[in-house]
C-alpha cells in the first residue's frame, strides 16, 4: 500500500521491513555476532534486496553510534575534557591517543580498500568470515589469564587495531575481533569491549559518509524517512537491550554467542548458499 504525502510516498509494508531490520541492528550491535550478516539475512529473507540496502546497512549504525554515546557518555565526556585541557590522567585506562592509533590500520584498509570490501558482501565470504569469527571466540572463551592490566598500552593499542581489520569481512564481527585481541593481550574484557564500542564511534561515522559519497546518485530525497526511521528504531532498541547485552558479554560465559554464531552459519549455508 503507497499513499503520496507531499514530496514523500509512503509504502507501508517498506516501513515494516525497515523497522525489522532496525530492531535487528539494535539488537546484534552491541554482540559479537556480526550485525552485518544478520542485516543481509534478515533483509533476503524479507525479499528486501534492492541497491540501496547497502546504504542502509551502514547508515542505519548512526542509531548505534548515538546508543554508544549514551551508554559510555562519562568515558567520552573524560576524553573530550582531555583534549580541551591537552592533559592526560595517568589514572585513566586509555585516551585519544589510543583510539587514534587503533583506528590506524583499519582506517587505512578502509580508506584504501573499501570498494573491493564491498565485493566481500557475498554469502560464501560471510559462511567464512562466521565460521572464523566462532573459532577466534572460542579460543578467547578458553584462554585464561589470572592477571589482567586495567590499561592499555599504545602498542596493545596497535595490535588490536590491527586485528580489527578482520571485522572488514562481513561475518567476523568488530567487537569478536576486539575481545580475541583483547584477551591475548590480558586486557580486562570489560575495558576491551568499552574501548572497542567507543573507538567505533568515529569508524561507524566515516563509514557511513563514504557510502554515503559513493553511492550519492541512489539516494533520493524520499530515502530520508526510511533511513531516519531506521536510525531511530536502532537507537530505540538498543536503549531497551544494550545494557543486558553489555552486561552479558561482559561477565557471562561466551559459549551461547558460540553456539548461536554456529546457527547462523547453517542457516546461511542451507537457505542463502543454494
Amino acid at each position: 500500500m503507497k499513499i503520496n504525502y507531499l514530496f514523500f510516498i509512503i509504502d507501508y509494508k517498506e516501513y515494516i521491513k525497515i523497522i525489522i531490520l532496525g530492531i535487528i541492528e539494535g539488537i546484534t550491535e552491541f554482540l559479537p555476532v556480526s550485525s552485518t550478516s544478520h542485516m543481509i539475512l534478515i533483509s533476503s529473507l524479507l525479499n528486501f534486496n534492492n541497491n540501496k540496502i547497502k546504504i542502509f546497512d551502514i547508515v542505519i549504525q548512526f542509531g548505534s553510534t548515538i546508543s554508544i554515546i549514551v551508554f559510555f557518555k562519562t568515558t567520552i565526556l573524560r576524553i573530550i575534557k582531555q583534549i580541551i585541557n591537552k592533559s592526560i590522567n595517568q589514572d585513566n585506562s586509555f585516551f585519544i591517543s589510543h583510539i587514534i592509533i587503533c583506528l590506524i590500520p583499519i582506517g587505512v584498509i578502509g580508506l584504501f580498500f573499501h570498494k573491493e570490501l564491498e565485493q566481500l558482501n557475498n554469502i560464501n565470504s560471510i559462511i567464512i568470515s562466521l565460521i572464523c569469527g566462532s573459532i577466534i571466540l572460542a579460543i578467547s572463551e578458553f584462554i585464561k589469564i589470572n592477571k589482567l592490566t586495567e590499561r592499555i598500552s599504545y602498542l596493545q593499542a596497535f595490535i588490536i587495531g590491527c586485528v580489527q581489520c578482520l571485522s572488514l569481512y562481513p561475518g567476523f564481527s568488530r567487537l569478536g575481533t576486539t575481545i580475541f585481541s583483547g584477551t591475548l593481550l590480558g586486557i580486562n574484557r570489560c575495558l576491551t569491549i568499552e574501548f572497542s564500542l567507543i573507538m567505533s564511534i568515529p569508524l561507524i561515522c566515516s563509514a557511513s559518509i563514504l557510502s554515503i559519497i559513493d553511492n550519492i546518485k541512489l539516494i533520493k530525497l524520499s530515502d530520508i524517512p526510511i533511513l531516519v526511521i531506521g536510525i531511530l528504531t536502532t537507537f530505540i532498541t538498543l536503549t531497551i537491550v544494550g545494557k543486558k547485552c553489555l552486561l552479558l558479554i561482559k561477565y557471562r560465559s561466551l559459549k551461547i554467542i558460540i553456539l548461536y554464531r554456529i546457527i547462523i552459519t547453517i542457516i546461511f549455508y542451507f537457505f542463502l548458499n543454494s
